[in-house]
């Protein structure tokens, strides 16, 4: 355990940029329901299954991840450089990998729009029993319902967008073993893509028909958590109230 408390403390974060007004902004809260949040640039959705009291190492995991691989990746454009900096990450501070996979899909429809394209897959990264009662997906499916200029949207969108691509992730955790924790992850890129405002709400144009998505399959165990939440909290601290927000719909 040492080992991973060496490795927590050792990660180099990009520099904190706090937004204005950010200081007056209440914490993330967690609850023992179902519940979806954003994790920097993830939806990240936990099922009733998942002890209230790990949800925020879970979280504060997740967003360091992020945070890491971006720092290690800031000159790369490469979303596979990305994806592959942060499933390390993620491994280094305790989570097993069960899967990794890369895909590539072009979207027939040039008109079609990225929310709906993506629920398919979505849906198969989940599994039929998760999708079928997911915030997530029924996020997706109402985003059209929805004020775009929603606190979790604004901040979702802001640490999406970089200067040649968007890229996003949507998380399912579950719970595990002896008390710990399951998570499946599918990330999206659409490399090339031109800077877009509103990424959900992105319709696909010629020049913009493929897109890159990989999925995770990760465990963690309930005494990795234990172990861990305190750096976990210490270390990413500062970006806390700025990535984290919780979803409602």
């Amino acid at each position: 355990m040492t080992e991973i408390v060496s490795f927590i403390r050792g990660l180099e974060l990009p520099a904190e940029q706090r937004r204005g007004g950010a200081e007056q902004e209440p914490p993330p809260a967690f609850n023992s329901v179902e519940q979806a949040v954003t994790v920097g640039s993830q939806m990240t959705e936990f099922s009733k299954d998942v002890p209230q009291a790990l949800r925020p190492a879970i979280s504060n995991g997740l967003l360091l991840g992020q945070l890491a691989a971006d720092k290690a990746t800031a000159k790369n454009p490469d979303p596979l450089a990305w994806f592959t900096t942060f499933n390390t990450v993620m491994k280094g501070i305790g989570w097993q990998s069960t899967l990794t996979e890369l895909n590539e899909q072009t979207i027939s429809d040039r008109n079609a729009e990225l929310h709906k394209a993506i629920i398919p897959i979505v849906t198969a990264v989940f599994g039929p029993a998760a999708a079928a009662s997911s915030i997530i997906i029924a996020t997706l499916k109402g985003l059209e319902s929805m004020d775009q200029d929603a606190p979790w949207i604004t901040v979702f969108e802001q640490r999406s967008n970089k200067v040649s691509a968007t890229n996003f992730g949507l998380s399912f955790v579950d719970g595990g073993a002896g008390g710990g924790a399951t998570l499946k992850t599918v990330y999206f890129s659409l490399a090339g893509s031109q800077v877009v405002t509103q990424v959900l709400f992105f319709k696909f144009a010629s020049s913009d028909a493929k897109l890159k998505s990989a999925q995770s399959q990760m465990t963690l165990s309930a005494n990795t958590i234990t172990m861990t939440e305190a750096e976990l909290e210490k270390k990413v601290a500062p970006f806390i109230v700025d990535n984290i927000k919780n979803i409602d719909i």
